[in-house]
């Protein structure tokens, strides 16, 4: 359960992006980790430090932090696949990656 209310959570959300868009990867992952500390199950925080793990070839922690998030919905981010896909790829898992890759392919073809 979230300790902040939401407009604090998202606000700390904002924060983490614009620091991730300046490429100052250091103060987005600490805002990141922080919001997950604070709000469990956080999809922006997961998704953040997923990127941070793929910029940075941490294939194990991306692949961590996605497997967190909520791929269920059939309207979820197609990204979510490509990323996976990077990550199983950084881990020597080429046939999983490539079944990632095709789910990604499918859902940005509608």
């Amino acid at each position: 359960m979230a300790v902040l209310d939401r407009e604090s959570l998202e606000a700390l959300e904002i924060l983490g992006h614009v620091y991730f868009l300046q490429g100052r990867r250091k103060e987005a992952r600490i805002v990141f980790s922080g919001l997950l500390a604070l709000d469990e199950g956080n999809q922006c925080a997961l998704g953040h430090l997923a990127a941070l793990g793929l910029e940075e070839g941490e294939g194990e922690e991306a692949l961590a932090r996605l497997e967190d998030l909520d791929f269920s919905a059939e309207k979820a981010d197609p990204r979510l696949w490509l990323m996976r896909a990077q990550a199983l790829s950084l881990l020597g898992r080429g046939e999983e990656a490539a079944e990632n890759l095709a789910e990604y392919v499918r859902r940005i073809k509608g």
